[in-house]
Order: C-alpha cells, then structure tokens, then sequence
C-alpha cells in the first residue's frame, strides 16, 4: 500500500515523517550514538575534521583503509547523516566506519551547517563543495577517486539524491563522478516536511522544498542505486523510496526487516547486518 501525503491531513503526515512519534525508546537510540562513536574512533586510523568548505561545520572525518598488496588505494564510501537538515553531528555516526574499513573501504563522514542557521540551498551547496574537495584532493587522502561511492542516512538520503542529480562536469568532475548510492530511508520529498513540526527549524517555503525535491525526474549521474528502508518505518518512507527508484535507470529498494528509522543502519553498517553484504557489493 502506497501513502499519498497530499491527501492527507497534517496529523497524518506527521506520524508518516517524523521518527520520533512511531519509536517509543528513540531518545534512547540516539542518546547511545555518541558512546558508540567515541569508542570507535578511539580504535580506527582517523583523521578528524578535515575542512572542505568556509561554513563552521564543513569538516569531514575520514577512517582510512589500507591500499591493497599492489599499493592500489581503496575506494571510498562517503556518509551523509540525518537529522532532518536541523540535528545531529557526524561525531554521532564514526561506528558505521568499523565494519567498512575492515573490509578495505575507506569511510567518509560529512558534517554541514544546520537549519535554521543555514537554508537547506546551503546544506545543498556544502555538500557539493565536500564532494568536489574529495574528488580533487584524493591522491592526498590515500583513496581511488574513480572509485566514490556515496550514501546517508533520512536527511542525508535526501542530499545523498540530491548529489546524484548534480551536473558534476560544471566543476571539472566526471559526470559519472560516483560508481554507486545508498540513500537509506530518504526524505527525497521536502515538500510533504512543511506540513510537520519540523519544518519549524528548516523553514522551508514551497520554492525551496520544490527545488530540492528529488521525485520530478531521474539523476543525472549514472550510477547504480541501493535503496533501503527499515521494515518498521511507517508506510511514507516506504512509498518515497519507491516513488526515486521508480526514476533511476538501475536502482533496488529492498525492506530491512525489523528495522526501525534509528536502527535500520546497524543492519546495514555492521558486518553481522542483513544488508551489509549487499552495500559492500555494491562497492567492490
């Protein structure tokens, strides 16, 4: 069954598109990411808050992989997190590197400015800006740069799309310049956000949410695309993946079973995980 949010009240689509409502302990998940995180830098080669851009927050943190025996340097998977453009930090998130670097990919975690000290317009152009940084500056970051991939997580689903929509050869970059994408539970629709509590923080008007929404038209960037969507996850979810794949000229949605909007990466990022071995496919 599919959820049309334009024919629903904002009630509705509230409980469709906010998390928090439909998990009773999501307090509690999110409130152990920064342990998780902390104990995970603390064991991985790292180099911490790498700036790509002027904003405050344009720091990535990168968790190297090693090259192979033939000195060939790894790919690279970067990582976009969620929040709904307005919370939450890629200090939240270094655990999902473990398992990646383990098997010889390099992981990437994006910070960005946050709504409503910047529009989502400028979370967009950062995100470009991280991009082209890594692209162009991989010799020097020890990473195979014809080997990007790239993925995140709700919100950072939704700008994982957004980068596939980009024209990369207006900045000297391939046009292909990712080999893969792994949006999970994206928010590829702002425009059903506006009528949520949260757009109290992002602040969206139609334009803007128009402009950045992801379901008027394929990417640009031809690259295979890994949807997934916990099997939790109240129907909207479910149905706004749908609706991208249906876009894209080799894409998959799949269900993680069990899986709710603050546990569906576990399965995904560790190597126990039901998805895990399908991410890394998509990346070797």
């Amino acid at each position: 069954m599919s959820f049309d949010w334009r024919s629903e009240d904002d009630e509705t689509i509230e409980y469709h598109f906010n998390p928090r409502l439909t998990v009773a302990n999501a307090a509690e998940l999110m409130g152990a990411l920064p342990g998780r995180a902390e104990r995970a830098r603390a064991a991985l080669t790292s180099e911490i808050d790498v700036r790509y851009g002027p904003n405050p927050k344009e720091t990535f943190d990168i968790f190297a992989a090693a090259s192979d025996a033939k000195g060939t340097p790894p790919p690279a998977q970067i990582f976009i997190h969620g929040g709904y453009w307005r919370a939450m930090d890629k200090s939240d998130y270094s655990h999902l590197a473990t398992d990646v670097v383990a098997a010889g990919v390099t992981h990437i975690s994006l910070n960005y400015d946050l709504c409503p000290d910047v529009t989502l317009d400028t979370i967009v152009e950062e995100i470009k800006r991280a991009v082209i940084y890594i692209y162009q500056n991989a010799n020097a970051l020890g990473i195979d740069a014809e080997r990007l991939y790239i993925s995140g997580h709700s919100a950072g689903g939704h700008l994982t799309a957004m980068m596939m929509r980009q024209n990369w050869t207006d900045a000297g970059l391939p046009k292909d310049v990712f080999k893969g994408a792994m949006p999970v539970s994206g928010a590829f629709e702002p425009e059903a956000i506006m009528h949520t509590s949260i757009n109290e923080d992002v602040r969206l008007d139609l334009d803007m949410a128009r402009r950045n929404g992801l379901l008027d038209g394929p990417p640009l960037v031809a690259a295979p695309v890994l949807a997934l969507v916990g099997g939790a996850e109240p129907e909207g979810f479910h149905t706004l993946s749908e609706s991208y794949v249906a876009l894209c000229e080799d894409a998959e949605k799949h269900t993680v079973a069990d899986a709710n909007h603050f546990t569906v990466l576990d399965q995904i990022f560790q190597k126990d995980g039901d998805f895990f071995a399908a991410m890394m496919a998509q990346i070797k």
